[in-house]
């Protein structure tokens, strides 16, 4: 049943963002936060852009002007690169000491501070 709450999430989330052209990342990384450890949902938020995009290029691939995608592709291949490797640093920094904000007392990693998530490991 989760599977399928996850999918449907997914799908509903890239059916809005289809003309709106944002929130793709912030529609389904809660639901994938809620079921599963905040890694691996960031990676099923990338699937999901990734899943996103190729349905964009299917319907939209004969009005596209491919000098301009090859310009906003090359940076952007560039720094997701870039932060991919900085989610992989943090990582592995220390763990901080407890901290809490809005009343919440949480004790987590770097990584988790950066990112304001208290979900346990």
């Amino acid at each position: 049943m989760e599977l399928i709450l996850i999918g449907f999430a997914a799908l509903l989330a890239s059916g809005l963002t289809l003309l709106s052209g944002f929130g793709q990342g912030t529609a389904p990384m809660p639901v994938f936060a809620l079921f599963f450890p905040l890694q691996l949902a960031i990676a099923a938020t990338a699937v999901v852009h990734f899943a996103n995009n190729l349905f964009k290029l299917g319907l939209m691939a004969q009005q596209t002007d491919w000098s301009v995608v090859v310009k906003f592709s090359l940076p952007a291949a560039f720094t997701a690169t870039l932060g991919a490797g900085s989610l992989a640093f943090f990582d592995q920094l220390p763990r901080v000491g407890p901290s809490g904000h809005h009343g919440l007392s949480a004790s987590g990693t770097t990584r988790k501070e950066l990112l304001g998530s208290y979900a346990p490991d």
